[in-house]
């Protein structure tokens, strides 16, 4: 039998669990419900206190209604308040109605409110109403208790006003900031008390103005309309008054804004200035610039939250089709919170939005793009049309400056172009490639080759000489390869030591590997490095097109295929053949395969736990994915996991290893072992603008602390791309998760860049570590890293340790962590907890288990 409360019934009709963060929420909404009963329940059957001029409970309503309707909205520096009128209608009905009428009023004048003007979620709109009937409870006893003491006494009753308000804030800010840490998931105490004690600063005053309403409506019942015309004429002044103010704040910092962005001349300090001054004029949380990119794609600029530009180039998404208006026709286009409007829903949930604005960026052929604001600081109001206006005026100035210096063909170009080499980048050949094998369909040319370009032991240059010079090599080797192919083609850099060429109205093989020759022998030359001559090799594939495929994504892979093989045979180009596919079938089938088994659940993850070298306590598992063939077996990650990055699966790849390790971490937590678990991150997740919300995303689904993940990175997957890479790595950072510096010691000039790094802990190598066992130079090593990440405040970890003297000696160096088949050897997640069981059943008195 299903427990009652614990599943919902969806839209498809089946049976589903409620998120622990909604059956939180209501206990939270069933304990408001007791105590409104526990302490409302005696005075259900009283009376009014003024039997003569009792207010019934429509009247309530209406008074409720009106005092959460005409919230007063404040702002005080970049944070936005409000204070509510409703404890003007508390005192009024507390003097002049039945406690019962009070609370049908509220509940039925707030219940309006929610529902026709704010739109609340049912969940939410519970909770307030559950939360309006504690309130009246509450004040309502403390209201009765100071009339029975006072004995008639007027001042002692006005003070029982006073603490009822007092009570009723106090309260809701109590309950809304348990709701808070239910979903944040820490409750921090003492700035929640302090705020249900300073909190409301308007409320005494409010409460003073209905004191006197009532002593004056009680000695002359009349003067109950003068105070309604006061008060409406008082909102009103205040309404154009707040509404002036804005106006001219709007106007202070538009003048600002226009200088700012006319003295900015380079291209970021321009989109710098126009993003953090539009953030701050509009009281926004995020503002981005998205230009129209050749192709029908989408560039968006933003500033991070390390507080760096950065740009990511996307396909236009069908739930961008909303912004169709603003682009084609440039009409603004105002999505406020919690619109109606379909496809604007839409776009807010694709991009974790609340309200927004788009207007349209104009240049000088046009629109050129859109300057978009989303999410507005404070929870009190939303976007309106006075707001578009300012953004337009804003949009205007940014487009002017955006067109001088031809910015937005920079823009453009560097969005299709490699920033290290100059050379045309991935986006730009798949276009070319697409426009070229069109041609090709079409009969406009007959044929196309691609040539893929692989250096043979780039990473040795930069394990020895470092990233640097890492850099300068790659730039050397794309003037010469661009040199020697000439106006054959087109040489682009893919990413990494990987580059590319594009033979267009190419279908003669031999004239491609002659240009293949051309390419070998241009890198023939030794290249000087730090005054060292280097020799470089690179292995070449060619792929022709219609021979060997039609398609853009077929032919890249085929020329893939045939860089591999010529670097196995070490004989120079290697032009494609349908044989090569027998002789490496695994490599063609891996990816559809690979794909399949993500969305059948065939990848799996296994668990390496981390112990403490000090106590020998177990505080944390490295997750490790795994992957069982039906046909193959258990194929290696080091085979896989490059065939998910090259094939764009290392994105589902990794949120499907997050997620099954972050659920097996709730399982454990929920069992008594507060055990982190650590991921690793591969060079494309590093990329991925989205992986920072997908991480905060599972984090929130499985109610795991951010602080129990530890991401692991490699210095050579961050030195990809380090800008990006960083940027993202404070980002994460920012979520509160760890960072790991992986495989420490064997990557680029680690000391220079572990300052960089955000990271945590670092990692020792297993090469290092199992070769202390040879009491070598390894054991100098080691200890000097150790002694490393002691005196910059990381953990140490050492990964490899296999028996029980090697587990000694780092014992002796003061290593923090160790991992490896000494302690356990990599299990599924299901068997940890039966294995701890046993480990602490076997726990020697000094702290290992016998293995």
């Amino acid at each position: 039998m299903t427990p009652a409360g614990s599943i919902r019934r969806t839209p498809a009709g089946y049976l589903a669990p409620l998120s622990r963060e909604t059956r939180l929420v209501l206990g939270v909404i069933a304990a408001l419900l007791g105590l409104a009963a526990a302490v409302g329940h005696p005075f259900l059957g009283s009376d009014s206190p003024s039997p003569a001029l009792s207010l019934p409970w429509w009247a309530m309503a209406v008074a409720f209604a009106a005092t959460e309707a005409n919230v007063l909205h404040l702002q005080v520096k970049r944070q936005a308040r409000s204070v509510s009128l409703s404890e003007l209608s508390v005192v009024l009905g507390l003097f002049f109605a039945a406690p019962l009428d009070i609370w049908i009023g509220w509940l039925v004048g707030s219940a309006a409110v929610f529902v026709v003007q704010r739109r609340t979620s049912v969940l939410k709109a519970s909770f307030n109403l559950a939360l309006v009937s504690a309130e009246t409870a509450v004040a309502v006893a403390a209201f009765h208790a100071a009339v029975s003491l006072a004995d008639g006494n007027r001042p002692t009753i006005w003070l029982g006003a006073y603490a009822a308000a007092f009570l009723l804030n106090a309260l809701g800010v109590v309950a809304i900031g348990v709701v808070i840490a239910v979903y944040e998931g820490n409750l921090h105490l003492a700035p929640l008390l302090r705020e249900a004690v300073t909190g409301n600063p308007a409320g005494p005053i409010v409460v003073t103005v209905a004191l006197v309403a009532v002593t004056s409506w009680t000695a002359v019942a009349d003067s109950v309309w003068l105070f309604a015309i006061l008060g409406a004429l008082l909102l009103r002044a205040y309404r154009v008054y707040a509404s002036l103010a804005d106006r001219h704040r709007n106007m202070e910092r538009l003048y600002g804004f226009s200088q700012a962005v006319g003295s900015a001349s380079e291209i970021d300090e321009v989109l710098d200035t126009v993003l953090g001054e539009v953030k701050e004029l509009l009281r926004s949380d995020r503002a981005e610039v998205v230009i129209l990119a050749p192709g029908g794609g989408l560039t968006r600029v933003r500033i991070g939250a390390d507080g760096r530009l950065s740009r990511v180039e996307e396909p236009r998404r069908p739930e961008d089709d909303c912004l169709r208006g603003v682009l084609e026709e440039g009409v603004p286009l105002l999505m406020p919170r919690g619109t109606r409007d379909a496809s604007a829903r839409c776009w807010l949930e694709a991009r974790a939005c609340r309200e927004a604005i788009a207007v349209p960026l104009r240049g000088r052929e046009g629109i050129t793009g859109l300057l978009i604001v989303a999410d507005r600081l404070g929870d009190v109001r939303t976007y309106g049309k006075d707001d578009v206006r300012v953004l337009e005026t804003v949009a205007n100035h940014a487009g002017v400056a955006l067109q001088n210096g031809e910015l937005i063909e920079r823009l453009q170009h560097e969005a299709l172009h490699d920033s290290l080499t100059g050379l045309p980048n991935r986006t730009f050949l798949q276009r070319r490639l697409g426009a070229a094998l069109d041609d090709v369909q079409a009969g406009r040319a007959s044929g196309a080759a691609v040539m893929v370009l692989d250096l043979d032991g780039f990473k040795e240059v930069n394990d020895i000489l470092g990233h640097e010079q890492g850099d300068l090599l790659l730039a050397e080797v794309g003037r010469r390869l661009t040199t020697a192919v000439g106006g054959a083609g087109t040489v682009v850099r893919l990413g990494g030591d990987e580059f590319a060429a594009l033979l267009p109205d190419t279908a003669d093989e031999q004239q491609a590997l002659r240009v293949a020759g051309r390419a070998l022998r241009a890198l023939e030359q030794p290249v000087v490095l730090d005054g060292l001559d280097i020799e470089v090799s690179v292995s070449i594939g060619v792929a022709l097109a219609p021979a060997h495929a039609r398609d853009a994504a077929a032919l890249l892979k085929r020329a893939d295929v045939a860089m591999y093989e010529a670097k196995s045979s070490a004989c120079g180009p290697r032009l494609y053949e349908p044989d090569l596919d027998t002789t490496s079938p695994r490599r063609l089938t891996l990816v559809s395969e690979l794909r399949a088994a993500l969305h059948n659940d065939g990848i799996q993850v296994h668990v390496q736990p981390q112990a403490r070298l000090g106590s020998g306590a177990v505080v944390g598992v490295e997750a490790l994915v795994r992957w069982q063939h039906p046909d193959l077996g258990w194929v290696s990650p080091d085979e896989f996991i490059p065939v998910a990055e090259r094939s764009g699966l290392i994105g589902p790849l990794t949120t499907q290893v997050l997620d099954s390790s972050l659920a097996a971490c709730a399982q454990w937590r929920a069992a008594g072992h507060d055990l982190g678990v650590a991921v690793n991150l591969s060079t494309r997740s590093l990329q991925d603008a989205a992986l920072v919300e997908e991480v905060a995303r599972l984090l929130r689904r499985h109610g795991v602390p951010a602080a129990r993940l530890t991401l692991e990175v490699t210095e050579s997957s961050v030195m990809a791309d380090p800008a990006r890479a960083v940027g993202l790595l404070h980002q994460l950072l920012d979520l509160g998760v760890r960072l790991s510096d992986d495989d420490f010691g064997t990557g680029y000039s680690s000391l220079s860049y572990l300052k960089r790094l955000p990271v945590h802990e670092v990692k020792i190598d297993r090469s290092f570590v199992t070769g202390l066992r040879e009491q070598g130079e390894d054991v100098a090593i080691v200890r000097a890293i150790v002694d490393l990440g002691r005196h910059l405040g990381l953990e140490v970890v050492a990964e490899g340790v296999e028996d029980q003297a090697t587990w000694d000696l780092l014992a002796s160096m003061a290593c923090d962590l160790v991992q490896g088949w000494h302690l356990a050897r990599p299990m599924p997640t299901g068997e940890l907890l039966p294995w701890l069981a046993t480990r602490e059943r076997a726990t020697t008195p000094g702290g290992l288990r016998a293995v």
